[in-house]
């Protein structure tokens, strides 16, 4: 059995919710492959994650000092605790 295959069997017994974020993941690796195809042949200078010594921590930071804290003040305080239902409208977490 070949590897697309075995994803192919193994997406047709995952629940739909899992699919979605299998969907998704997908989706953003070939925008990745290809940004780094094009960085490849026209380096583009303005994408904070075209250095690969950069450090995942410091990529961060560069791309959350481009948000304008007014905008960091409309986030609810209870972001990480209830992303899944920000994000999908799932039930809160009230602990």
């Amino acid at each position: 059995m070949t590897t697309k295959e075995q994803l192919i069997k193994e997406i047709d017994q995952a629940p739909d919710f899992l699919v979605e974020e299998v969907l998704n993941f997908l989706l953003f690796l070939k925008v990745r492959l290809k940004q780094k195809t094009s960085e490849a042949t026209t380096p583009d200078t303005h994408t904070p994650l075209s250095n690969d010594s950069q450090t995942f921590l410091e990529a961060i930071s560069q791309i959350t000092a481009q948000v304008p804290q007014d905008d960091w003040k409309t986030l609810p305080g209870d972001l990480s605790k209830n992303l899944d239902h920000y994000l999908y409208g799932s039930p809160k977490t009230e602990r």
